[in-house]
């Protein structure tokens, strides 16, 4: 068994209640385009995001550890291959058509690990094409500060935008249109925010969604240097599991967590002979 353990920070611009789903720019929900931004398009992002706003973390999702029969593999040459959901995933919710707030599915789920001319492709395959979600859906809400403080570094979300508050007070006054006037509105979301109970909606960043699916589809494995056992590619499906928490309602991105399961065909047999442990018992 191979675990690839991963983390790192996503990108995902979209529109919040009690605008609709696919709103581009922003109306009555806390998350808006500003002036000169590109529209809101919900797509959770992985690695080098198109547009980022000034100071927040670096976005890119990255194996961690490797682990092989339990063992960690030290400078393994897995590590800091990039992790990647491909084809443009969104959280599906759609104003709770779809599912409730915290159960939101990604879809479509369609895994890349990548790193020089190694590559890990594969995707879940629904059991009906046209109704995908099954499966996917996260397991709701939960509080994780300490686990996101430990992931992270950051303890207190609201202390790191009373800094960008300062930085950004000192870029306005010398910023040309329309940065100007997006510098502005961020910095009345981010004042206002400081000034209400609860740091306003920086108290995301302290809550998390779990989420535990089974990639089925034919996979790619390019491995040239054998970095990998080889009968990883025929041993059944793959397993991921993760966390997409530490919200950060400014910059909008989060932190994600998680780690990959690569069984070999001398253990396959072993990992699917019974029912599989699921963190995503329960559905909306």
């Amino acid at each position: 068994m191979i675990n690839l353990v991963f983390q790192g920070w996503f990108q995902c611009r979209l529109a919040t209640d009690p605008d609709p789903y696919d709103e581009p720019r922003g109306v009555s929900g806390y998350v808006h385009a500003y002036a000169g931004e590109p529209d809101l398009d919900r797509v959770l992002r992985m690695q080098a995001p198109p547009f980022a706003r000034a100071y927040g973390p670096p976005i890119g999702v990255r194996v961690h550890q490797v682990w092989r029969d339990g063992q960690r593999q030290d400078e393994h040459p897995l590590e800091g291959a990039s992790v990647e959901l491909v084809e443009e995933p969104k959280f599906e919710g759609r104003n709770g058509v779809i599912a409730d707030d915290g159960f939101e599915p990604i879809w479509p789920f369609a895994l890349r690990v990548a790193q020089g001319p190694f590559a890990l492709a594969r995707r879940v395959v629904p059991a009906d094409p046209d109704h995908p979600f099954d499966g996917l859906f996260a397991g709701g809400v939960e509080g994780a500060p300490a686990e996101i403080r430990e992931a992270t570094g950051i303890g207190d979300l609201a202390a790191v935008w009373a800094e960008r508050v300062s930085r950004l007070q000192q870029d306005v006054e010398t910023a040309a249109e329309p940065e100007r006037t997006a510098i502005r509105e961020r910095l009345e979301f981010l004042e206002a925010s400081l000034a209400a109970p609860g740091g306003g909606a920086s108290r995301f960043f302290g809550a998390r969604l779990r989420y535990s699916c089974e990639l089925a589809s034919t996979p790619v494995v390019e491995d040239p240097d054998g970095w990998l056992p080889s009968s990883i590619d025929g041993a059944g499906p793959w397993q991921v599991d993760f966390w997409m928490g530490g919200w950060d309602a400014d910059v909008l991105c989060g932190f994600c967590w998680g780690q990959l399961r690569l069984p070999s065909t001398s253990d396959a047999e072993d990992e699917h002979s019974g029912a599989s442990l699921r963190v995503t018992d329960r559905r909306p």
